[in-house]
């Protein structure tokens, strides 16, 4: 499935589009972003519009698209600023405007912050084929994706709002209270409300929902 984005200007590492990917420093070259190409089974395609050639590429990976021409040093690879893979061909996009250009702060895998301005927000839909999509059985559990670009380095980065702090200048506290007692759980019907990260699952190993150490 395919949901159009709103008109981003961006520059896209030129190793990528020629197929010798490049996850240092890289020349780019101007484009659009115009799209995402989601694909059940891997991380998502992007749309850009590369309009010094009058050429559409419908298959960039998130980790070569910057919003400037430079590029850093640093080594910058797909599971660094980008979430797993989709689980559900179908997606929505939505721009949240009460917090367009809200600043943001990713913390990844690898215990890197990341930080921006809010862009926008993509929602999965349930799958629509009776297939076995394996964690897609318990929906519940999966949570919308937000965009921005990396304040320091201009990758274009995303990841589940679990893991995103949205701080408002206007109602935001100096000093964040860390959130101990929120969890997500499996079903608010549910008498049980069993969190799907108790038992050391594979996110962090951890029952808790701030950046700090357990």
């Amino acid at each position: 499935m395919i949901v159009s984005t709103p008109y981003t200007e961006c520059y896209v590492k030129k190793s990528f589009l020629s197929g010798n990917p490049n996850y240092g420093k890289d020349e780019t070259i101007f484009g659009v972003l115009y799209g995402i190409r989601f694909i059940r089974g891997r991380a998502p395609l992007y749309i850009v519009y590369l309009p010094s050639m009058g050429a559409m590429y419908d298959k960039v990976d998130q980790c070569a698209i910057f919003n400037r021409p430079q590029t850093p040093e640093k080594e910058i690879r797909m599971n660094d600023v980008a979430w797993w893979d989709c689980i559900s061909d179908y997606w929505q996009l939505t721009q949240l405007q009460g917090i367009r250009h809200m600043d943001v702060q990713l913390q990844n895998k690898k215990g890197h912050i990341w930080e921006g301005s809010y862009l926008w927000t993509c929602d999965p839909q349930r799958p629509r084929e009776t297939l076995d999509y394996g964690q897609s059985e318990t929906w519940h559990e999966h949570k919308t994706k937000t965009y921005f670009f990396d304040d320091q380095t201009g990758v274009l980065v995303c990841g589940p709002n679990n893991k995103m702090r949205f701080l408002d200048v206007s109602l935001c506290p100096e000093k964040l209270e860390i959130p101990y007692w929120m969890k997500v759980y499996k079903d608010s019907d549910s008498p049980e409300r069993i969190t799907h990260e108790r038992g050391g699952n594979k996110l962090g190993d951890t029952e808790r929902w701030d950046y700090e150490k357990s």
